[in-house]
């Protein structure tokens, strides 16, 4: 998949997080409707994440969907 350029592409590539831009600007993610446990996350999987742009949001996300796999 290439990396997503614009918020709406990123909602789409990943459908399980709720993805707004904050008033200040950063980006931010959240996991729709999951609550995580704590062995969840004690092996790496965040709730929310944000980044300074699109692109390093994408890459964290891709990093939480390799990091739930691996469980």
């Amino acid at each position: 998949m290439p990396t997503p350029v614009i918020l709406e592409d990123l909602q789409a590539a990943f459908p399980g997080w709720c993805i707004w831009r904050s008033s200040a600007g950063r980006l931010w993610a959240t996991r729709n409707g999951r609550h995580l446990s704590q062995h969840e996350v004690d092996h790496g999987l965040c709730r929310t994440i944000d980044a300074d742009d699109v692109a390093q949001l994408a890459e964290q996300l891709k990093e939480q969907e390799t990091a739930e796999q691996a469980l």
